[in-house]
């Protein structure tokens, strides 16, 4: 295979979306939750339950705990690109997304060095399903389009699938 400087997100295309027709109840986090409680839209296990089963940040422990409630989540190809760049795209798969985006605006913050304690710079999660941002840092869900913090650098980008899906952690 030759080099591509372009890569899609999820090639090759899904026939359908996944999670067309699945409905989501917004929830608000409290503090530092934003994992535990995004992962509490798809389960709806409240998310301190959800904090005790899951490392906020190692994704396969996420996919594990979604596994029994029949999803899973797969990596897509993304590099250091704000989150912008991918909104087109993600609108076309229409489907169920989980998004991590760095909060700083500055890359020169992300790609710093790490304390002592291993700590370089604060991320967030959210869901999209379809055109809308499930943000439980937000007070209510809101279209990709209209999102603010659509330039923070993405982080981590996953499809969220079935957990019979061939792909997925």
């Amino acid at each position: 295979m030759e080099f591509d400087s372009f890569s899609d997100l999820w090639s090759p295309a899904e026939p359908a979306p996944h999670f067309h027709s699945l409905v989501l109840e917004h929830r608000r986090q409290i503090g530092g939750s934003c994992v535990s409680t995004g992962l509490s839209l798809l389960t709806g296990e409240t998310p301190a339950s959800i904090r005790q089963q899951i490392n906020t940040q190692n994704p396969v422990s996420w996919s594990r705990y979604l596994q029994p409630h029949g999803f899973k989540l797969a990596y897509c190809a993304t590099d250091l690109r704000r989150l912008r760049h991918y909104v087109d795209e993600l609108l076309a798969h229409d489907d169920l997304f989980a998004i991590s985006t760095y909060m700083p605006e500055d890359p020169r913050h992300i790609g710093a060095d790490p304390e002592d304690d291993g700590w370089v710079c604060p991320s967030h999660f959210f869901l999209l399903h379809r055109d809308t941002v499930y943000d439980t840092a937000q007070h209510c869900p809101v279209t990709l389009r209209e999102y603010r913090p659509v330039d923070q650098y993405v982080k981590r980008l996953f499809r969220v699938v079935p957990a019979s899906h061939e792909r997925g952690l």
